[in-house]
């Protein structure tokens, strides 16, 4: 009955999501002159400095390691602006929430469908680079969009437990600053996942941005399709945090009002 009622209310409030979504977009790309064009340029900016950085300092040897990199940074930046934005969502439309009713999860709903609006410009990004470096493609990167799908469903579920949580935690704000930074670190972008040892490598792989990278990367420099297990692993990971997500946001929504 829940997800019915999330269905019909979905339905019914799309045309408020829409300008959530646009007027957040128009916000972000007010007054820059290369308004959308930030999108592409970032995600291509940070690859040069990091592959400078990581390809020469710390010469790590991987074979068509731009891309490597930039399949990573791509994915990891989605993730880290949806929650960053969603996680400020209900306090800052405190004003509207407490005027008018509206299904309190379309907020930091509304943030991660303007990430991936993002996330597609930065993909543009990405396939430029994967052309310039001779990549062939074929048809395993007709599977990419499930990714795309896997890691969206799990920011989802991220987002609105951070959403939730920071109306009654403030310094969640600060503190998962610093969770993002330690989690870039502790996550394959820059660096292979050879320089861990082996004895240690199962623990890195409880990261489940691990697995939305790592698949994303058997397809575009390895031209393999994901095993049955990787499908069933990322979307297992989505969903169990999805409904995590779901849970504790509806069973604390009802008393933000109090300390909105």
């Amino acid at each position: 009955m829940t997800i019915i009622n999330s269905i019909k209310n979905m339905k019914q409030f799309r045309y408020l999501l829409s300008q959530l979504v646009g007027r957040d977009f128009k916000v972000k790309y007010k007054r820059s002159v290369l308004g959308v064009l930030w999108s592409i340029l970032n995600p291509l900016l940070m690859m040069t400095v990091m592959n400078f950085v990581f390809s020469n300092l710390f010469k790590f040897d991987i074979p068509n390691y731009i891309v490597y990199l930039m399949v990573g940074l791509v994915f990891f930046n989605f993730f880290a602006e949806a929650t960053n934005l969603a996680m400020s969502s209900i306090v800052g439309n405190f004003s509207l929430i407490t005027k008018v009713y509206v299904p309190k999860y379309i907020f930091p709903l509304s943030k991660v469908i303007l990430s991936l609006i993002n996330f597609g410009f930065s993909l543009i990004a990405l396939y430029f680079i994967i052309f310039l470096s001779g990549i062939r493609l074929n048809f395993a990167h007709l599977l990419l969009p499930l990714d795309f799908i896997y890691i969206a469903i799990f920011a989802l579920g991220v987002s609105l437990f951070l959403s939730a949580i920071s109306v009654f935690f403030r310094d969640m704000f600060y503190i998962y600053g610093i969770v993002l930074m330690t989690w870039t670190y502790l996550t394959p972008i820059m660096w292979p996942e050879s320089i861990i040892p082996s004895q240690y490598l199962i623990y890195f792989k409880l990261n489940p941005l691990y697995h939305y990278i790592k698949y994303a990367r058997d397809i575009i420099l390895h031209g393999q399709i994901p095993s049955l297990n990787q499908h069933l692993l990322c979307l297992a990971v989505s969903l169990i945090t999805l409904a995590f997500g779901v849970w504790f946001f509806r069973r604390r929504q009802n008393d933000f009002i109090y300390y909105i």
